[in-house]
């Protein structure tokens, strides 16, 4: 299945919005100038720009505005930007990430249903889970990644998302590599979270069935 033009849609939305933020950060220095009764040269010297600069920032007009820059003109004239990432969807996937989820797909039987990149099913939640799989007993999705830097966010990442999915079995997927290995080896909540190794979950899946808990599987 290719998730291509989704996640360009995606890409093009996010232009858009960071189009439309500009716009809103042109009104707010505009409207904020007025009430402190400066001009645009008085503002731009406070801030090492130009005159001309600041009233292409204020039409929305300055599609290269910088964070630090807006940040900048805003403090000036009294105000603070402050920003904030929330999850939309699933980021674009490099080839290693695909290639470990293919080599996880070759070991299931042909006729197993599975379905990438699956969304999970709240109103307006874009995140989705790497792999799902069904004609199994239990609700099951299949997590990849291809470097552990962060236990603590993965957990909380694999539980929200096991919640919001409705999940009642999850695998994680690792990358085999010396580093995957040695942060396994020291972590202490992850493999209390996916008892299961490689082996057992592989085994279960290859007849079709459960394996009985969460694991985590290295490939």
């Amino acid at each position: 299945m290719c998730t291509m033009p989704v996640r360009i849609r995606a890409i093009d939305a996010g232009a858009r919005r960071g189009r439309q933020l500009v716009l809103m950060i042109g009104r707010e220095v505009l409207e904020a100038r007025h009430m402190a009764g400066v001009s645009q040269d008085t503002l731009g010297a406070a801030v090492d720009m130009s005159g001309s600069e600041v009233g292409r920032i204020e039409r929305g007009e300055a599609p290269r505005l910088t964070i630090v820059g807006a940040s900048k003109l805003l403090s000036a004239v009294g105000l603070d930007l402050w920003a904030k990432a929330y999850a939309t969807g699933p980021p674009i996937r490099d080839s290693a990430h695909v290639h470990l989820l293919d080599r996880f797909e070759a070991r299931l039987p042909a006729a197993m249903r599975r379905e990438r990149e699956w969304p999970i099913p709240l109103p307006g939640d874009r995140r989705a889970i790497d792999l799902m799989l069904f004609d199994l007993p239990l609700r099951t999705g299949v997590e990849a990644e291809t470097r552990i830097t962060d236990e603590q966010a993965l957990e909380r990442d694999l539980n929200l998302k096991r919640r919001d999915a409705r999940l009642d079995r999850v695998f994680l997927l690792v990358a085999d590599s010396a580093w995957n290995r040695e942060v396994i080896r020291a972590l202490t909540t992850l493999p209390r979270m996916f008892p299961l190794e490689t082996r057992a979950v592989l085994a279960a899946l290859k007849q079709g069935r459960d394996p009985g808990a969460d694991g985590i599987v290295i490939l």
